[in-house]
């Protein structure tokens, strides 16, 4: 009785609507007359307006004053909002670093604006600048930062012999705000110096939760304004060359021209409606293709613009993974007509999207709408039947409809409660989705402790049945100050399932977790500049039935040195033997996994200077005979020159006399009737290029390099048995009619994108792209790891050479020319 007792008070003290004036204001000057972007701040208006300074440090010593001054002021006419900020410092020490857009690199001078037009600390806008005139810029929700979002605004610097100066217009049409007669935006302003690693802001932010919003000042004397009609086209026009290998004939060259658009419309002050119509996604980098053997699916990032910008209201539950939309269909779909000794050739081609719109905003009170919708063409895939070598076309996903609708509230303190429901219906005999799921989040007035949890209910409707299962999620801690800690309770039933508009790994799942961290951000250690260490111990079992599964402890130290240099310690592990009965892949059995420990160091230097190395080295300890693993990276960073950068990535990844479900890669001729494990050797290695390019701060070329290989030897065969334990197998070899191992690969991914990128007016940008692919899979596993990248090319990649061209009209713009 007395926990509910505490959580009244807490409750309230949350949702305390009582108002709090920032202490650090500044005013902005209507303009009377035009200004010329120019980074001079020589008009008369400039010489009026209301200047701050005085910055503190956030990093590295924080609550110090600022290293160098910085001063800002704020002007405003009918169509937009101007910033002049100058940066002071000696020319010659001005980061010269070009970078590509949206890049927040600590090689980088930036000077940067956070905007809160609703002022209800949560939701955002942030614009930066860096010493070269390069532009960042993203959406906040929740203190996380979406720079997918490319806005149309303009920015000059200017070098002066003691600074750089930055002037910026920002129209009104690039953000959305409230509509009355005085705005009350909260405005925080940040500068990073290069070479001092410094991030100073001028409301200060505390660095154990770095929130900018939260932590911000207010705009004042900025009335009489009116949000725009916010309408912008986007068209493009794409033009395609493919070279494919064909098998002993010459290569087939392809050609093709795609036209399509993308529409924003502000349906008012605080809601916009964007549609693609035939969008083209053909220069869409390559996702990191793994070989997997795990009884669960790969997460890719999406890449699909459309999907990435304005989505996180959409993505605030965790229950939209907009890849389920033309590429990742959940396996219970790309399977349906699959027969048991079937499986597909080859991964089909993402199925063409006909369209997607969303509508997205937040009125007055706080209260976000979100409202999201797609359809898809019908998918074809090949399978191949092993016992006749037949192949045949099937279904590996209709024509499809999906929706996702949000409800997001905002509270005080940083709190939120938000309700989001997504929708699947399919053509045909397939079944259709919903999933339906409420998540809050509450802070104490102070944002030192929360509570915070969720719950969602997954329905999958078939012609004759309904199948229901939820997930329940409750959190509470600490989460700012040297000490912060947190207890955590999680459920989800063995019918739990969103994936067919979400992603979830595995279901049925009960999990309590504790965790707990020390931090200290000014240590008062002379070589220290930075200390983090943190735990965690957690007890997992089964939701049905209720069997316990394991319990696993993790820990890490972090060190940041005062030169910048960082390493730290990690250490992950099970304290007993675990049950896992998702790697039989057969409901009701279970293998029963040695303990293991994994410990890893890892260094990584100064970004700061022109070379700089991040390497590591993990071991697993194995409690099973002859069983063990090992990895290490190794990824040097050049910046050669201030316009070209390169980095370099090789990472291996060892396993010896590991033990698990046998997953076929070809047909044996021995069979069981169990199920069947093995005993292998496996090698990972990924190697991977980079190179940048800038030419100036709207044009550079990107190159973007990658090689996986997995190869795999089963050394023996086992039979799982009932308690869990594997039987051997002595008669059993895996061979298949040629007398090859079945279940040996050697897997390859080889990709190549390169991209020439040049932004001819704000919104309007010209992409050429050559993008390179090869994937393989065959026996060679012992060939050496340069010989197999040899042969590997030797394939015959499949190029692709693209030229696409979108040019941004604005109907705020052409309005004003026309007057």
């Amino acid at each position: 009785m007395k926990n509910h007792f505490f959580l009244v008070p807490f409750i309230v003290t949350c949702l305390s609507i009582n108002s709090v004036f920032s202490q650090y204001q500044i005013q902005a000057e209507k303009l009377i007359e035009p200004i010329v972007l120019d980074g001079k701040l020589n008009e008369s208006i400039w010489k009026k307006a209301k200047l701050v300074r005085d910055f503190t440090q956030m990093k590295p010593r924080p609550g110090n004053p600022s290293a160098k001054k910085t001063t800002v002021q704020i002007a405003y006419d009918d169509q937009a909002i101007y910033f002049g900020a100058v940066c002071y410092d000696h020319p010659d020490s001005i980061s010269k670093v070009l970078s590509l857009r949206d890049d927040f690199a600590p090689t980088l001078d930036i000077f940067s604006i956070f905007l809160d037009t609703y002022n209800d600390n949560q939701n955002g806008f942030y614009f930066g600048v860096t010493s070269r005139g390069v532009q960042v810029d993203a959406k906040i929700a929740a203190n996380d930062y979406n720079d997918q979002l490319n806005l149309v605004w303009n920015s000059v610097i200017h070098i002066t012999d003691s600074a750089w100066v930055v002037e910026i217009r920002i129209p009104y049409s690039a953000f959305r705000f409230p509509k009355k007669e005085v705005q009350n935006w909260g405005v925080n302003f940040s500068r990073q110096i290069s070479r001092l690693r410094e991030e100073s802001t001028w409301a200060p932010v505390n660095p154990d939760l770095e929130n900018f919003l939260l932590e911000s000042g207010d705009i004042t004397n900025l009335k009489g304004i009116k949000p725009p009609v916010r309408l912008a086209l986007m068209p493009y026009l794409s033009a395609y060359l493919d070279r494919i290998p064909q098998d002993g004939e010459d290569p087939l060259w392809t050609r093709s021209m795609n036209g399509g658009m993308d529409i924003k419309y502000g349906l008012n002050e605080a809601f916009t409606l964007d549609v693609t119509l035939v969008p083209d996604f053909g220069q869409v980098v390559f996702d990191q293709k793994v070989l997997n053997l795990s009884p669960f699916e790969v997460q890719f990032n999406e890449n699909r613009q459309f999907f990435t910008e304005g989505t996180e209201l959409f993505n605030k539950a965790g229950l939209f993974y907009s890849r389920r939309i033309g590429i990742q269909a959940p396996y219970s779909i790309s399977n349906a007509q699959v027969g048991q000794n079937e499986y597909l050739v080859e991964e089909p081609l993402p199925s063409q999207l006909y369209n997607a719109s969303k509508i997205s905003g937040r009125m007055k009170n706080g209260l976000g709408i979100g409202f999201f919708n797609a359809i898809t063409a019908e998918q074809e895939g090949l399978v191949l039947d092993t016992i006749t070598d037949l192949t045949r076309s099937v279904t590996v996903s209709p024509l499809t409809n999906y929706n996702v609708f949000v409800l997001d509230q905002n509270l005080k303190n940083n709190s939120s409660i938000t309700f989001t429901n997504t929708n699947v219906w399919r053509a045909g005999d397939f079944y259709d989705a919903n999933v339906s799921g409420l998540n809050f989040v509450l802070n104490s007035k102070n944002n030192n402790y929360y509570v915070n949890g969720s719950g969602a209910i997954s329905s999958k409707k078939y012609s004759n049945s309904l199948n229901l299962g939820h997930r329940l999620n409750f959190n509470i801690g600490k989460q700012r100050g040297k000490w912060v800690y947190g207890i955590s309770v999680l459920q989800e039933s063995n019918t739990y399932d969103p994936n067919d508009l979400g992603f979830l790994y595995n279901n049925n799942n009960q999990t309590l977790e504790i965790a707990g961290g020390y931090r200290v951000f000014k240590p008062k250690w002379d070589y220290l500049n930075r200390f983090v260490v943190g735990a965690s111990l957690s007890v997992e079992g089964l939701y049905m039935p209720k069997n316990y599964t394991g319990t696993y402890l993790d820990g890490k130290i972090t060190l940041v040195s005062k030169n910048f240099n960082a390493g730290g310690l990690r250490y992950d592990g099970s304290l007993a033997e675990s049950f896992d009965y998702f790697e039989p892949r057969q409901w009701g059995s279970f293998f029963i996994r040695p303990t293991w420990h994994y410990t890893s160091l890892w260094v990584s230097s100064n970004y700061q200077k022109k070379f700089a190395i991040d390497a590591g080295v993990g071991y697993v300890h194995v409690g099973r005979p002859n069983w063990w693993e090992w990895d290490y990276r190794f990824n040097p960073r050049w910046r050669i020159s201030d316009n070209i950068s390169a980095i370099y990535s090789w990472d291996q990844e060892f396993q010896w006399n590991s033990q698990g479900f046998a997953v076929q890669f070809g047909q044996p001729i021995q069979s069981i009737s169990g199920i069947l494990f093995g005993q292998r050797n496996r090698v990972n290695t990924i190697q991977s290029m980079s190179l940048d390019y800038i030419l100036t701060n709207r044009m550079g070329v990107t190159f973007r390099l990658r090689h996986y290989r997995s190869a795999i030897k089963y050394t023996a065969f086992y039979e799982l048995t009932d308690n869990g334990r594997l039987s051997d197998l002595v008669s059993f070899d895996g061979k298949d009619s040629d007398g090859n191992s079945a279940y040996d690969i050697n897997y390859n991914a080889f990709t190549i994108d390169m991209q020439f990128r040049w932004v001819f007016l704000p919104g309007s940008e010209l992409n050429v792209v050559w993008k390179n692919s090869i994937f393989t899979a065959d026996k060679a596993i012992q060939e050496l790891y340069w010989m197999n990248l040899k042969n590997t090319l030797d394939n015959g990649p499949v190029n692709s050479f693209s030229l696409k061209l979108i040019y941004w009209l604005d109907y705020a713009a052409i309005a004003k020319k026309r007057k």
